[in-house]
């Protein structure tokens, strides 16, 4: 197989970020998760409006390498924001992904 199977390209439609919203492109700016970090503290705010109907459900951190970091959920009625301990000194990357009940699954990654 090319290696247009691998990557990205298997997760079109099913993964979606800033660069590749897919079928979402006109919803990416409500749905991309906003990171920032100050010290050991990463904090992340997905831009969405909340109601019954349509809500961000969870924010998931995991660091470089697959290691599970942090998993904040919420329900309609939270703000889509969580705070997150980075291990002491940390430097790589983190993923940070939030999924909306209607829109999906989008991932951002950072290098700290």
């Amino acid at each position: 197989m090319g290696q247009g199977s691998m990557g990205m390209g298997s997760e079109l439609n099913v993964v979606f970020t800033q660069d590749n919203p897919g079928h979402w492109q006109s919803l990416m700016q409500l749905h991309v998760p906003n990171v920032s970090v100050s010290g050991d503290q990463l904090s992340v705010v997905t831009p969405h409006p909340m109601s019954e109907a349509h809500y961000i459900v969870s924010h998931t951190v995991v660091l470089e390498n697959g290691q599970f970091l942090d998993r904040r959920t919420f329900s309609w009625q939270d703000q889509p924001a969580s705070k997150h301990t980075l291990p002491a000194g940390y430097s790589g990357k983190v993923i940070v992904t939030s999924t909306c009940n209607q829109h999906d699954f989008w991932v951002k990654t950072i290098t700290i």
